[in-house]
């Protein structure tokens, strides 16, 4: 997987998925939250593939990969209130006339979707039943006649890859997790 093969990306997926989730659920006692950050580790562990070669008790890597997380995620919520109040006042600052604010929204949203395109068909098709429809994960496996495992696997690779082609405008990861995820 270090050299960027994805069969063993896969396989690797295949065979630490219950185990990553289960930790993130041991610590985290949310099922969805757990969910949320056994895909996170899973996108990170693709990101920092090369970096993969160096480590030597992988389970202990996804603990502490999951433990860090969660603590970044409490954060952010204990902070929540302070950012929403810094982003409105920031908006109230900067704020465009109407015309030119629906200009720029429509041209990250023909990003987003341009970028979305671009993922392999089954990914696409997984995300944009997951993201835009709000199927969950075994509905969209029943669907796509493909294993739950499968689904969470493609949704991780197509958030891995989206971050990638639209890394280049600002705030656009969090406008993707708030516009359209379900």
């Amino acid at each position: 997987m270090a050299a960027g093969d994805e069969d063993a990306y896969r396989e690797l997926f295949l065979r630490h998925w219950d185990a990553v989730y289960s930790s993130a659920l041991l610590l985290s006692r949310s099922p969805d939250i757990a969910e949320d950050i056994a895909q996170d580790i899973f996108v990170t562990l693709w990101e920092k593939r090369a970096q993969l070669a160096h480590i030597e008790k992988l389970e202990a890597y996804f603990f502490i990969m999951a433990r860090n997380l969660l603590y970044s995620r409490l954060r952010k919520l204990a902070s929540q209130d302070a950012y929403r109040q810094y982003l409105q006042d920031y908006h109230h600052e900067h704020t465009h006339s109407g015309a030119e604010a629906r200009t720029e929204f429509k041209e990250l949203e023909d990003a987003i979707h341009t970028a979305i395109r671009r993922l392999p068909p089954q990914q696409q098709k997984a995300f944009r039943m997951s993201r835009f429809e709000g199927m969950r994960h075994d509905e969209i496996a029943q669907a796509m006649g493909v294993s739950r495992i499968t689904i969470k696997s493609y949704i991780v690779q197509a958030l891995a890859t989206l971050r990638k082609l639209l890394a280049h405008y600002p705030g656009t990861l969090l406008l993707i997790m708030l516009t359209i995820t379900p």
